[in-house]
């Protein structure tokens, strides 16, 4: 075979195989972008509104002021309202406004919580029980 239909068939192949490749690698592109929107869609809706469950560590069903304090400052985030012998916390109340002045840290509180007819939690009431300094 004479010497430049050699390189064109060469040259030829060469760009068959480039862009083989090049469209291989831009359908890759395209599927992986499509399964990161695909999980991402799924992630937006799965249920975000999950948050730590006030659960009594001691035997008795009380929880320690700390937790209480924890209670208070996760009002923003879970939205509902806070009642601490007989003061109330509005759901929409910032982190930045708690005043927890009246609030021992190492009591005991006896916790309630109050759903609606769906089950959610709408208010959660402490009543001290004693203990602290």
């Amino acid at each position: 075979m004479d010497q430049p239909v050699r390189t064109m068939i060469d040259m030829s192949v060469a760009v068959l195989i480039f862009l083989t490749a090049a469209a291989i690698g831009l359908q890759l592109f395209q599927f992986g972008a499509a399964s990161l929107q695909t999980a991402y869609v799924f992630g937006e809706a799965q249920d975000r509104s999950i948050v730590s469950t006030l659960k009594p560590i001691a035997g008795d069903g009380t929880v320690s002021g700390a937790e209480v304090l924890q209670t208070l400052a996760q009002i923003p985030e879970t939205g509902m309202e806070v009642e601490v012998n007989g003061q109330v916390y509005s759901s929409t109340l910032e982190r930045e406004q708690l005043n927890a002045n009246g609030l021992i840290l190492s009591g005991r509180y006896l916790s309630v919580m109050e759903r609606d007819a769906e089950g959610q939690v709408v208010r959660v009431r402490f009543t001290f029980e004693g203990g602290g300094t």
